[in-house]
């Protein structure tokens, strides 16, 4: 039976491919449903006859190419003659369900008759008669065709050789169904391309009017007729200034500069930068007179530039423990900040004062002189200037 039945698809197939005009394709990202009827013939070794199978297949086609189903069938199958045993003579027949994945390769998918190959994986429930459950692993592979005849309906044959993994049996189905299509990427038609518009007549030949500087701005609307060759310019003639900073493009070092900065020649951001370094005696945190200007420079530099916050720093030397320095510059450094609040007048939320004890020495504290300068109070700052 199983013979019979494959040649006589292949024999539908030939007559598909050479009589019908083709009428439908296999379309990217349609999804398919397709109810099946057809056998199912069991190794000699499972003692059950070939049997009627039906079953549903729903498919999504990735690509007109390659498409993944999910199958699922049931069958009824008879069982061969047993003698013996506590029930006697006896037919154990047994009930089938079966689940399956597949991925096809379509081959020819722009015609109305669809070849293809599959292969999956899945299982099968074996339910006997007598009580006994069997489930068991399957790997499938096989060929078969699809027919477009209308537009989204397909005939579909399919033959598949099933390896039950786990009983090492050889199993076959064969089968005949109708697909159903739905969705999907339809090519677009190629409309043909209109005809030419006809020649307008040559217009009359006018003289140009002239454009010394050759920048596309005729001379009388040209307001910098100078402009040097194969720079850009705007409607008038003039070089581009993208960023508004008063330097041409063309000319410009920092073409992307805030239009609230001051530039200099080349276009770049002007800006300030204004050091503060105050030295300390041995263990002491209060700040010598001699210091006064040093810190009125930064207080004038903070009231010139109010949007400006600084960072005080302040160290030790290595003399004493961790713990004590830390203090201590802690202490060098609130003064400091104290002296910029109390007698000029700067915002104490615009300084930050942090002391690094004897962490961050920037000389030798093996001499009198490198400890001197470990013993400070640093601040670096630095903006750009604005309009």
């Amino acid at each position: 039976m199983r013979k019979k039945l494959f040649f006589v698809l292949c024999a539908m197939l030939a007559a598909l491919i050479l009589c019908v005009p083709s009428m439908a394709a296999n379309l990217p990202k349609a999804w398919s449903i397709t109810p099946f009827a057809g056998g199912y013939s069991f190794d000699d070794d499972e003692n059950l006859d070939t049997s009627w199978l039906y079953g549903l297949r729903f498919g999504y086609n990735v690509t007109k190419e390659w498409s993944l189903e999910g199958v699922v069938t049931y069958s009824e199958a008879d069982g061969d003659d047993r003698i013996g045993g506590p029930h006697g003579s006896y037919k154990n027949d047994a009930d089938m369900i079966g689940y399956r994945l597949e991925g096809l390769y379509n081959f020819l998918p722009d015609t109305d008759v669809v070849l293809f190959v599959a292969a999956g994986v899945g299982g099968r429930n074996l339910d006997y008669d007598k009580g006994s459950t069997e489930n068991d692993v399957i790997l499938d592979y096989g060929a078969g065709f699809k027919w477009f005849f209308v537009e989204d309906w397909a005939l579909r044959g399919d033959i598949r050789h099933l390896f039950v993994v786990d009983e090492a049996d050889n199993n076959f189905e064969y089968t005949l169904g109708l697909s159903y299509f739905f969705g999907g990427e339809k090519e677009k038609p190629v409309l043909p391309e209109p005809p030419p518009e006809p020649k307008p007549a040559p217009a009359p030949v006018v003289a140009p009017e002239p454009d010394t500087d050759g920048d596309g701005v005729i001379d009388k609307l040209d307001q910098c007729p100078d402009t040097p060759a194969g720079v850009k310019v705007d409607e008038v003639g003039c070089p581009l200034d993208s960023d508004k900073d008063g330097v041409y493009d063309y000319l410009d070092k920092c073409p992307d500069t805030p239009i609230e900065l001051k530039v200099d020649k080349d276009g770049c951001p002007m800006k300030v930068t204004i050091n503060l370094n105050v030295l300390f005696d041995f263990d002491k945190a209060n700040v010598k007179p001699k210091y006064h200007n040093e810190i009125k420079r930064v207080a004038d530099y903070m009231n010139a530039y109010p949007w400006e916050k600084a960072t005080l720093e302040g160290h030790t030397c290595s003399l004493g423990t961790d713990a004590y320095n830390q203090k201590l510059s802690q202490r060098r450094v609130d003064n400091i900040k104290a002296y910029l609040v109390d007698k000029f007048g700067i915002s104490a939320d615009r300084l930050t004062a942090v002391g690094y004890g004897e962490s961050k020495p920037i000389a030798t504290n093996d001499t009198e002189e490198g400890r001197q300068l470990n013993r400070r109070v640093q601040a670096v700052m630095e903006t750009y200037i604005r309009k």
